[in-house]
């Protein structure tokens, strides 16, 4: 007798899920699949004919026909398969929109056109059923093994290969193209409609499906749509507001939702608790979902920086619920059992991520140092170093009345530094600085210092840096402990601003630290290997307060055309499979950066960052340049991409400005930056909110491979 107990052949079966987990994890206990980017798919095989049907229940044989008469050829038994179907592109990699297109084809001509244009593949991952016997019991150990042992692969047709490295399977899956990993613990069995725990997904994004409740308008070029409303369902079945997706759309994909969404416009709100309206909201029935990524989720459950991503008309709507599904609930990978040396070391050689400053203060030391100031003194002992203080309520910035602000002295400004060091300290940690210092406030003199002066305290680190120009090494001031940032703004350093790239390599193992002594050697040092790509974004529409010739004012129009040129940067940018992330200059405009691994030179990322700014500047030719000329620019946002270049700087996250209201360049997150103006960050008025955390974390751990993205085209 074979394995399994005697059952009819089923003529419909939900397939099992996953739920998903925060980092890819090595078990004994588990196996791990490549996390194919298709649609879910159960195969039947019954008396020599084939089925194949969606996760919805949708039939999908007629499109697929290449895949229907192969597994007729697989199996001389009735079977019933789980697997996925994917779709290639022209790249040969696993392109979900091929998929999509093929599935909306409806005459055979189409379809038999699509099948040599965009061949499609049915990877096999489960057997649920063999020779009416139900399988659905057996632990999957044992149903893989009956699947190999059943399975002939074809052309169209193949079964996937399971790993006992969750680990790396993850980091070669995200190089082959797929979407990330599945865990499957060896004796889990067969649970259809369920998503368990037994079964884990580990995605390289946080992405979600989500439905969708409505739809608003938006402003300008986008007035006929703006977002979708979107939510899921909650344990008593009732829709639950999520957010508004405002970003990640193109005009193709605005036409195709407005079309999608017309025949389910209902007069009322189908959520359950009361959604903000924005302009023209029109309310749907939730019978569409979308699929989302965004940054996180809010205390108060909304989305964090939602992005667009794409429709997923193979979802039931009434499937979508927060808990497994979303990855805001994803559960931690279990506990794995100790490693082995081998695996140890291939762990332990990692570099430590960036935000594990190893001299960040801890927030007891945080309450000494603001309690300290809060008394008359002369120094104050910062990681056990003495620093002199004098003239703490020497005004820096003067008051601004119409901001209703009061004088910033000295003595604020290094309480702003000690408040937000943990915030900060990263983004400067290795960095060579240029600095500008007024020691007599925003009113006197301004300095800029690049190299030291004189003898240094002990706490205050330098790096050695090789200059082109003069034919010599330079030194250049580092600031990697909150003691050298109290000391910069007792000497009127106003404002730090930072490198694009690093002195250390130890994220950058093809590079060399050593920066020093030629020009051959700088050239193959990590000072040359930028860890991001940089989008300087500068309005020039003016206030009309200006004096002849001076550059633009801060305001607010200004603000509001950088901020609408960053989102569509930031598109354009998504469409590569690039994220980056946006800041405020603390002047009137924008940063936006890509994280980057470090394996090209600033000229390959500056050419990159060329090519990228002169595409966005053609499809909004009236808004943006990328004319250096003054007279060109004006009315205009200016994208300056020759900011990617060794030697030059931005002024550092958190960091203050030595303007009037002592402004801040602020990290923001997308969804931040949709209501800020830059009037809402100084050094008065920026808080540390520790559940907010960092929005630029992932410019320190988010390395992105730019060489993949120009070798494979997109």
């Amino acid at each position: 007798m074979g394995k399994g107990t005697p059952e009819a052949f089923p003529t419909k079966l939900v397939p099992m899920a996953a739920q998903s987990a925060k980092a890819p994890f090595r078990d004994p206990a588990w196996l791990f699949e490549p996390k194919l980017d298709g649609y879910r798919i159960l195969a039947f095989l019954q008396r020599g004919a084939v089925s194949l049907v969606s996760r919805r229940g949708l039939a999908y044989t007629r499109m697929f026909p290449s895949i229907a008469a192969e597994l007729q050829s697989v199996s001389d038994a009735d079977c019933i398969f789980d697997g996925e179907i994917i779709a290639l592109g022209s790249d040969g990699r696993p392109s979900f929109n091929a998929l999509q297109n093929r599935a909306g084809l409806s005459t055979d001509g189409e379809i038999a056109a699509a099948e040599r244009r965009a061949p499609a593949l049915f990877f096999c991952f489960d057997l649920l059923h063999e020779a009416g016997r139900n399988l659905r019991g057996l632990p999957y150990v044992e149903r893989r093994r009956l699947l190999h042992a059943r399975v002939r692969p074809t052309a169209h047709v193949k079964l996937v290969d399971a790993h006992d490295d969750g680990v790396a399977l993850y980091a070669a899956a995200l190089d082959t193209g797929f979407e990330g990993v599945v865990a499957k613990r060896k004796l889990s069995l067969y649970q259809a409609g369920q998503r368990s725990p037994d079964w884990l997904k580990v995605k390289h994004t946080h992405t979600g499906e989500f439905v969708i409740g409505g739809f608003s308008k938006g402003k300008g070029q986008r007035e006929r749509f703006g977002s979708l409303v979107v939510g899921y369902w909650d344990d008593a079945d009732t829709l639950r507001y999520a957010g508004n997706v405002g970003s990640g759309y193109d005009e193709g994909t605005i036409a195709d939702l407005l079309a999608r969404v017309a025949p389910l416009v209902v007069p009322r709100s189908p959520f359950a608790e009361k959604v903000p309206v924005r302009a023209g909201t029109t309310w749907l029935r939730p019978e569409l979902v979308a699929e989302v990524a965004y940054a996180d989720w809010t205390p108060d459950a909304r989305l964090r920086a939602p992005v667009f991503v794409r429709m997923r008309g193979d979802v039931d709507p009434r499937s979508i619920r927060r808990g497994g599904n979303l990855p805001a609930d994803a559960v931690a990978p279990p506990r794995a059992v100790a490693a082995t040396a081998s695996q140890r070391a291939t762990t332990d050689s990692r570099p430590a991520s960036r935000t594990q400053h190893p001299n960040l203060p801890d927030a007891t030391e945080l309450r000494r140092l603001l309690a300290a100031l809060e008394q008359p003194l002369s120094t104050l002992e910062v990681g056990g170093h003495s620093i002199r203080l004098s003239n703490l309520q020497r005004v820096y910035w003067p008051e601004v009345p119409e901001l209703g602000q009061a004088a910033t002295s000295k003595l604020d400004l290094i309480r702003y530094l000690i408040r937000m060091a943990p915030l900060m300290l990263p983004h400067l940690r290795d960095r060579p600085l240029t600095l500008f210092r007024w020691p007599g406030g925003i009113g006197g003199r301004r300095m800029l210092q690049k190299h030291p002066e004189s003898a240094l305290p002990a706490y205050v680190e330098t790096a050695t840096v090789f200059s082109e120009t003069k034919g010599v090494d330079d030194a250049y001031l580092l600031c990697n402990n909150l003691a050298t940032l109290v000391w910069l703004a007792e000497r009127g350093v106003l404002e730090v601003h930072t490198w694009h790239s690093r002195v250390s390599a130890d994220d950058a193992p093809a590079v060399r630290s050593v920066s020093s002594g030629s020009a051959a050697e700088l050239a193959q040092s990590a000072v040359n290997f930028p860890d991001y790509m940089l989008f300087d974004l500068d309005p020039y529409i003016y206030s009309g307060s200006e004096r002849s010739g001076a550059e633009p004012e801060p305001n607010r129009e200004g603000f509001e055309q950088a901020k609408r040129v960053a989102f569509w940067l930031r598109d354009v940018l998504h469409g590569m499979a690039l994220e980056s992330s946006v800041k405020t200059s603390g002047k009137t405009g924008l940063h936006v950066v890509v994280p980057i691994e470090r394996t090209l030179s600033f000229d390959v990322v500056r050419r990159m960052a060329a090519m990228i700014s002169k595409h966005v500047m053609s499809e909004h030719a009236a808004a943006i340049t990328t004319e250096w000329s003054t007279a060109e620019r004006i009315g205009k946002v200016f994208i300056d991409f020759n900011m990617n270049v060794r030697g030059k700087s931005i002024s550092a996250p958190y960091g203050p400005r030595g303007l009037p209201g002592a402004p801040v360049s602020m990290p923001l997150s997308w969804r931040e930056l949709e209501d800020a103006q830059p009037v809402q960050f100084r050094i008065a008025t920026v808080n540390v909110d520790r559940k907010r955390g960092d929005p630029w974390s992932a410019v320190l751990d988010g390395k992105q491979s730019l060489e993949a993205t120009l070798s494979t085209g997109r």
